[in-house]
């Protein structure tokens, strides 16, 4: 069982919380200090984590491509490079993995 932790380094919008023991466990800081264990997120872990949630922030589907699309359909207006198409469905087969 862990004894005490002076600080925990893990980067993030979180400012800090009181331990078990009242003993402040700092998410800002780049390190972790004191005797025994520890737990250290390196910096490309907390990029992932940005990555992350700014991801998770963008919507799957763009509403607006899709009406404009959805208009030029209907006003018989949409013409799409069939070439380009062609070439990435072809791409995609030989890309395709064998299972």
């Amino acid at each position: 069982m862990i004894d005490k932790i002076n600080e925990i380094s893990v980067g993030g919008q979180v400012g800090g919380v009181k331990g078990k023991r009242g003993t402040w466990l700092d998410f800002e800081s780049e390190r972790v200090s004191g005797q025994g264990d520890g737990v250290a997120v390196s910096s490309f872990a907390r990029e992932l984590a940005n990555i992350a949630n700014e991801m998770n922030k963008t919507p799957e589907v763009r509403e607006a491509k899709v009406d404009e699309i959805r208009g030029q359909i209907e006003n018989g207006e949409y013409n799409p490079n069939l070439r380009a198409l062609a070439q990435r469905l072809v791409w995609a087969g030989i890309t395709r993995s064998e299972d």
